[in-house]
């Protein structure tokens, strides 16, 4: 017998519906499953650790009368501190003392199919990776990123947590708001689609609405957003910025294209290694802290290096070993 036709019976034995014949099929099931009993008397082992000592002693005393034991097998106790072990020779005979009181919810736990609490999606260095959730809303994850969400989703509301970067397009539904957590800030939204990229080792989180509305809490202030508008989160002054930008501009990373104003080597640099999985090291430390603005293809980490080096008379890279190296012309 299997453990989910066990577990219907026994369900039934517990609400006083099983037959006869139920009853006879799981108690054979009770004194044949070598796993089970094993488990069953690690459970009692770990769990009487927390009982006071003269109870558990009354407790073994009472199994030891009613069920037959191999004494080779049972170890008698010298004393309060040191540890016992006993053996059940026959599950079915202890089963009617404890099922009462100890047995029925470890039986219960031990047949019933456990499910995770929470559920996440993860996209590697290097990867990306695209979720639809149950309720039709997507979620485009960039490199190294990861969101995760309860077993309770969609049930009152919507939540989910984010670690990394991702596009978010959300299905209309004012009586389960969604939102999304990341660190300190927390963006409630109803049909709408939006980009939050939110590293943990990078000082600001970015969050550009393409469409619909944006309610984004900090700790400091709440924000109403509107499409194009573009907020940047200081982590550590807890501080916003805000402007208007093309939208479009911070979401072409889903087609293999990157925008960047105004931004270091050294920050661009890091996106770069996190989405091809390569390590980039910096010959001339000087080179970090050079600013570009532009559009570049990220088909392939050859066509990023040599848009980069076409801009700058001064910057050169090579490919060695796997990693690259940057230096000066």
């Amino acid at each position: 017998m299997n453990k989910e036709i066990c577990l219907r019976i026994f369900e039934r034995y517990v609400g006083g519906e099983a037959s006869p014949n139920e009853i006879a099929q799981l108690k054979s099931f009770l004194e044949n499953d070598v796993n089970l009993n094993q488990w069953l008397e690690n459970q009692i082992r770990d769990s009487s650790r927390t009982i006071d000592w003269d109870i558990k002693m009354r407790m073994l005393e009472q199994i030891r009368s009613q069920t037959v034991y191999d004494a080779a097998l049972y170890a008698p106790v010298a004393g309060k501190n040191n540890n016992f072990k006993f053996y059940l020779k026959k599950f079915s005979d202890i089963a009617a003392i404890l099922l009462p009181v100890v047995i029925i919810f470890s039986l219960y736990l031990y047949l019933k199919p456990q499910k995770p609490e929470s559920f996440e999606v993860i996209a590697d260095k290097g990867e990306k990776a695209d979720l639809t959730l149950t309720e039709g809303s997507t979620v485009s994850l960039n490199s190294d990123s990861k969101v995760m969400y309860g077993t309770d989703y969609n049930k009152k509301d919507r939540v989910l947590k984010l670690e990394g970067e991702a596009y978010f397009d959300v299905r209309y539904n004012p009586e389960k708001p969604f939102i999304v957590e990341c660190e300190d800030l927390k963006i409630r939204v109803s049909g709408t689609s939006f980009d939050i990229k939110a590293y943990e080792d990078e000082d600001n989180i970015s969050i550009v609405l393409n469409s619909g509305k944006i309610r984004l809490t900090t700790p400091k202030e709440e924000i109403e957003m509107v499409p194009n508008d573009h907020i940047t989160y200081n982590k550590t002054t807890q501080t916003t910025i805000g402007e208007k930008v093309n939208a479009g501009d911070y979401t072409d990373w889903r087609q293999n294209r990157l925008r960047f104003e105004n931004e270091s080597l050294k920050t661009i640099m890091k996106t770069i290694s996190r989405m091809h999985n390569i390590d980039i090291i910096f010959e001339s430390s000087h080179l970090m802290d050079m600013r570009f603005t532009g559009t570049i293809d990220n088909t392939s980490i050859k066509s990023v290096l040599d848009a980069i080096a076409l801009t700058s008379v001064s910057i050169n890279y090579r490919l060695d070993d796997g990693a690259v190296y940057l230096y000066e012309k």
